[in-house]
Parts: structure tokens; C-alpha cells; sequence
């Protein structure tokens, strides 16, 4: 499903929802560069002999993250259905935007670099430039919001810290100006009935369109006003022409000043967009997020109650769950997510180790599932690793109704949302695997299933034909909610849904089967000991040793 900025406060909400329910999260990214390292010349290591360290290729991944950008983020929630027996998918694509968010103005000032090379790959696979800028979702990573407050709360301070103006005697024409200004002001103040409830501060003797207050004059009346009749408020008024000076109302004021606070928090909330996907994805606070946001009318009052309410139910959940992270190769992906929407990577290796495995408990590599204990030569590309798997149809993932775009999709390889899904199709399909060939080495025997740590907050399934009954203890009612038109297009065999109705059958029979090929029907449990050899550790082949073990960071 691709979310585009205009559908983005609609999408939100169930994004936050679905993320929660999930039991795992697969993520992929598409960059505007990977890569500042030359090819020839100085700090080409071609002709190196030797694999460089783990630090010097952090270096050279954190020197890219630090040019280039996400310019596409890919995500899909899974969901496992236990009673259904399926993994349920909801796949999102969408394309990072550098520009203000849409009646925003926070005074961002970036940067914005693309590598003629990673154009060229983009290009080939129809990445469209254009909608980027157009339809892109803003973002504001966590060192841009301290930046972003803390120029507001020095300009909303600037005022009570200005240093005075002292004007020299010689300067006659502004002692005048502050004079007569003095004169006016007192005169107003002091009448019983003024003709109006305010007094105007202009040039004397001229018009104020012809002669207009210059800069210098406007300030001398701020701090005339704010010295002399502190009971008193003035500001600019018709371009800056002339000053006007009033009452001060203490209670208005403040009101006045919380709507101007709001107001900002809700420009903030609003440019910070994305990253609150990765705030849910990395235990994060979501506490800032404005309600208005995740609602079509923030008018409609009894809609954006409801949606207050669920929004502080999704985020409690969010808070208490372990999120399980899963991607293919890993290792810089991580980098330019960290970068995008948290801070300047640090420079040590083990100083980025720590900050990811305190963000993310639990990421998971394919890559490294599939290439632990191989030679390194092994092919592990995305599809190279998924393709021995399409015709094999359990453990059984779909696609959810709504995120059928995807179905028998060709072509969208290395669209972020796309190669989202087909990770999550991978890492199912090649755990299952893998804990098949450990159980039968007689590693362990216990159950595989992972229902007691799968959180609900409804009672949606997804998908077609899925709100029957929810038994599983024959052939008939599993295949009652199997929705095989899914299933033919999304595993490309005419023979799938019958694939799949025999492995399913033999289920329901009461044995503890496998599926085609020798596989589980579910993956293991999170807390399995299976999960010991590949529990954040990510493939860095190009390194030595050809892995980064989160694990191994250390704080500054």
C-alpha cells in the first residue's frame, strides 16, 4: 500500500495499530547514495590485501549516511494467526519528502544529495522522482526537533533579553521620535474617555504608508512600552508602517500565548510525520503526537475523541511491547535510519552498536540467517534467497485484502514496500526452515508456536472470508477461511491453493507435520534458544570477521 502525505494522517493511526499487533516488522530502504568511497584514487581499496576492520567500514557507511538520504522506506507488519493458521501481511511504501510539511514553516534548512549511480539504479527501477517531492511524507529526526525548540524558546525569549538602547544626545531626531512617542502614549492612558481603545505610534507630522517606521524606530518603542508602561502591550501593525500600543490583558495573554504554544507543538508534531513509524518501531516516545493529526477533520469533535481515545490504547501498547525487527542486510540500513531520525551517527563503531540495540532489543538479518555457517561466496541476494521458496506454500503468509497491490507483483523489486514484503515472505519460509534442520539434529524439541506474545487490539483478521468460525480442528473449517484467490495470484501457481489445502489438511489431521520441503508451519517462539545464533547480528561481508554483533556496543 503506498501512503502518500495527503493520505498520511488517515493512514497513521492503523499503521501505529497494526505495528503494535504485530509480531514482527520487516523494514527495508531505498537510498539517494550508499557510498562516498572512490573507485580509483586516494582511499581505494581495491588493491588492499586483506578485508578492512568492522570500524573502518562503519566509517565509510557513516560518511554515505551522513550525504545522502532515505528517499523511500518500506515496511510490513505480520501478523501470525493461530487459529487460522496463517501469517497475515500489511505491507506500506513510502517516499521520504526533505520539504516542509504542508502549511508548515519550522525554518528547516537541508542539505539534499543524490550519487548520479544510485539515480541510475533508481531510475532502472522506476523509482519516480517526481512524486518524492510531490506526495513524499515529511520527517524531522530528534536532533532536528531540539534544534527546532530551542530557536522558538530563544525567540520567544529574544524580547525580555534585549539590551537597551541608549539614544545620543546628538542623535536629535530619535530623542524627538521617543518623545513625542512618551507624550502620546501618557496622553491616551490618562484620559478618562479615549476616543479609541488604543493609540497608534507613527512618524510625526507624516503619513505612515509615505513614511513608515524603520527598524531602529520599532525597537525604541517595544522598549519605551515595555520600561516605561509595563501595563501596556504594542506590535507592528499594517506592515510594520506604525506601532500600536493597548491594554495589556493578563488572562487574554496567556490564552494568547498557550494558542501560540499549540500551535507550534502542532507544526512540529506535523513536520515530524514519519518518524513517528519509527518511534513505534523502536519503543519510542509518541506521547508528542497531536491526535488532529490521525483524523480527515479535526473539527469533527466526536471523531477526534474516538481517535484521542485509540491513539492512547496504541500507544501504551506500543510502550510495552518488544518490537522484532527484521530486514536483509542490515548493516547500513540501520545506519541511515539512525541518521534520518535520530542524530549524527557516532564515531565509533561500538558507540552505533549500542544505540541501535538499545532502540531495537531484537533485529534479525536475513542475510545473516541464510549465510551463517556457509562459504561466503553464497548467493544472498533478496531474490536469489526467496526464489527456492515460492513453490513452497507453508508456513503460509498472505497478503492482507487491503494490501493486494502486491499480489504476483513483477517489477517492483527495489520498491522499499515491495522488497518489505518479500523479506517477511523470506525470513517465515527460511526460518521455518532452519529450525526444521536444527530439530532434527536434535538441537531441541519444544513447541515452535509463538501465540502467548502476539497482542491484539481488535479482533480484525484481514482479508477475505476470515470472520467465521474460528475452529481449526478439521480439513473443512481451515479451508473455509483460506482465501485462495489470494493465494493463486500472490504464490504465482495455478496449483497453490491446492498446495497448500493438502499441508493444511494434514495439520488439522492432528500431526505435527512439516510442510513441503521439510518446513514448519510456524517459526519459533521469540525467547527460543534457536534464535541464540542469530539474535542481532547483522552480515557485513565486505569486514572482517563478516559480522557486526549488536550485542557488542558498548555507550560512550
Amino acid at each position: 500500500m503506498d501512503v502518500t502525505q495527503t493520505d498520511f494522517r488517515l493512514q497513521l493511526l492503523p499503521i501505529l495499530k497494526n505495528i503494535a499487533n504485530a509480531k514482527f516488522v520487516t523494514f527495508d530502504l531505498e537510498m539517494s547514495g550508499i557510498t562516498t568511497r572512490p573507485r580509483y584514487g586516494p582511499g581505494d581499496r581495491s588493491q588492499d590485501i586483506g578485508k578492512p576492520s568492522l570500524q573502518q567500514q562503519y566509517e565509510e557507511m557513516r560518511s554515505a549516511a551522513e550525504l545522502y538520504q532515505i528517499v523511500q522506506l518500506g515496511i510490513t507488519c505480520v501478523e501470525e494467526n493461530t487459529e487460522k493458521d496463517f501469517y497475515l501481511a500489511r505491507p506500506y511504501n513510502f517516499y521520504l519528502s526533505p520539504l516542509s510539511a504542508e502549511g508548515v514553516d519550522l525554518k528547516l534548512e537541508r542539505n539534499f544529495t543524490f550519487s548520479t549511480s544510485a539515480c541510475d539504479f533508481l531510475t532502472k527501477n522506476h523509482f519516480d522522482f517526481g512524486r518524492m517531492f510531490r506526495e513524499g511524507i515529511p520527517y524531522l529526526s530528534q536532533r532536528e526537533q531540539r534544534d527546532v525548540e530551542e530557536d522558538h524558546d530563544q525567540r520567544e525569549n529574544r524580547a525580555a533579553n534585549i539590551p537597551e538602547i541608549t539614544v545620543p544626545p546628538s542623535d536629535t531626531a530619535n530623542l524627538t521620535f521617543v518623545r513625542k512617542a512618551r507624550e502620546d502614549i501618557t496622553a491616551w492612558t490618562t484620559n478618562p474617555k479615549p476616543e479609541n481603545d488604543y493609540v497608534n505610534v507613527a512618524n510625526p507630522g507624516h503619513n505612515a504608508t509615505t513614511f513608515p517606521l524603520n527598524a531602529f524606530q520599532r525597537r525604541l518603542i517595544y522598549q519605551l512600552v515595555r520600561k516605561e508602561f509595563p501595563h501596556l502591550r504594542t506590535f507592528a501593525r499594517n506592515h510594520q508602517t506604525f506601532m500600536r500600543v493597548e491594554n495589556l490583558d493578563v488572562k487574554q495573554e496567556e490564552e494568547f500565548q498557550k494558542r501560540k504554544s499549540a500551535q507550534f507543538n502542532y507544526q512540529v508534531s506535523k513536520q515530524v510525520g514519519l518518524r513517528w513509524i519509527f518511534e513505534a518501531l523502536s519503543g519510542g516516545d509518541l506521547s508528542g503526537l497531536d491526535p488532529r493529526l490521525c483524523v480527515e477533520h479535526s473539527e469533527d469533535t466526536d471523531h477526534l475523541k474516538a481517535a484521542t481515545i485509540e491513539l492512547k490504547t496504541v500507544i501504551e501498547a506500543l510502550r510495552i511491547k518488544k518490537q522484532v525487527l527484521v530486514g536483509h542486510n542490515l548493516f547500513t540500513d540501520l545506519g541511515f535510519l539512525y541518521s534520518a531520525f535520530v542524530d549524527k551517527l557516532p564515531h565509533n563503531v561500538h558507540h552505533f552498536q549500542a544505540e541501535i540495540h538499545e532502540r531495537f532489543p531484537l533485529v534479525l538479518d536475513t542475510k545473516f540467517l541464510a549465510t551463517e555457517g556457509l562459504e561466503s561466496n553464497t548467493r544472498n541476494g533478496l531474490r536469489d534467497l526467496l526464489e527456492p521458496f515460492k513453490q513452497i506454500h507453508m508456513p503460509l503468509i498472505l497478503l492482507h485484502d487491503k494490501h493486494a497491490s502486491y499480489n504476483g507483483a513483477y517489477g517492483k523489486d527495489h520498491e522499499a514496500g515491495f522488497d518489505s514484503w518479500m523479506t517477511a515472505e523470506l525470513f517465515v519460509k527460511l526460518t521455518s526452515k532452519l529450525y526444521s534442520e536444527r530439530k532434527h539434529q536434535g538441537s531441541f524439541s519444544d513447541d515452535s508456536s509463538d501465540n502467548s506474545e502476539q497482542v491484539s487490539l481488535d479482533d480484525e483478521s484481514g482479508g477475505a472470508n476470515l470472520n467465521g468460525s474460528s475452529s481449526s480442528s478439521s480439513a473443512d473449517s481451515i479451508l473455509d477461511h483460506l482465501p485462495s484467490e489470494w493465494h493463486d495470484k500472490q504464490l504465482n501457481n495455478r496449483f497453490a491453493a491446492l498446495a497448500a489445502a493438502v499441508s493444511i489438511s494434514a495439520v488439522a489431521r492432528g500431526s505435527e507435520v512439516e510442510a513441503e520441503g521439510g518446513l514448519e508451519q510456524w517459526i519459533p517462539k521469540m525467547s527460543h534458544t534457536f534464535w541464540d545464533v542469530y539474535a542481532n547480528k547483522l552480515r557485513v561481508n565486505a569486514s572482517e570477521g563478516g559480522v557486526c554483533d549488536l550485542a557488542d556496543g558498548y555507550e560512550t
